[in-house]
């Protein structure tokens, strides 16, 4: 690894310019994940990631001359073949289960404070079929809410929805 970091000819890219070349080619590597087989990109990637650091010009005059990660990812692309976006569908998974989450307990603490503002003590309430209750008194406070079935396959469909949807799954199911 230190090879590709560190050409034979002496020239050494700083920390700076070694995470602006990783991180234009990581993007590269999302766009090209639509177009090319994992061992292709891989290849593609190790070449530019050479090329690039045995470049005696400035890093950015490099890549700006390199263009756009999507307009270059569209040169190495195979015509009309579109492949499934795995890590994208990954990413957006992630995404949705914390926004699940972050409306999940939303949801709990906004029936917390609407127990503490009335007298009424407890209240139980249901998000996307989990039940809920919140509860507060003058020995405690708290939320809490039950594991039914609902506690796992909720997240689950919304987590493959997400996936699935991400990843863009019906391109491996296209005639090549």
């Amino acid at each position: 690894m230190t090879d590709a970091i560190f050409p034979a000819s002496g020239s050494r890219r700083s920390i700076a310019d070694r995470l602006r070349i990783d991180a234009y080619l990581t993007r590269l590597e999302w766009h090209l994940e639509g177009s090319l087989r994992g061992r292709e990109r891989k290849a593609v990637i190790k070449g530019l990631r050479a090329e690039l650091v045995a470049d005696p010009r400035e890093t950015g005059a490099a890549l700006r001359d390199l263009g756009a990660p999507r307009i270059l990812a569209a040169r190495y692309a195979d015509e009309g073949t579109l492949r499934p976006l795995w890590s994208i569908g990954i990413v957006t998974a992630g995404a949705a289960l914390l926004v699940y989450w972050a409306l999940f307990l939303t949801y709990a603490l906004g029936m917390l404070a609407v127990v503490e503002g009335t007298s009424t003590g407890s209240a139980n309430s249901r998000f996307l079929f989990i039940p809920i209750e919140a509860f507060s008194s003058a020995d405690a406070v708290g939320i809490g809410w039950t594991g039914g079935w609902a506690w796992l396959v909720v997240p689950a469909v919304i987590v493959l929805a997400a996936f699935l949807g991400g990843s863009r799954f019906w391109r491996a199911f296209q005639r090549r």
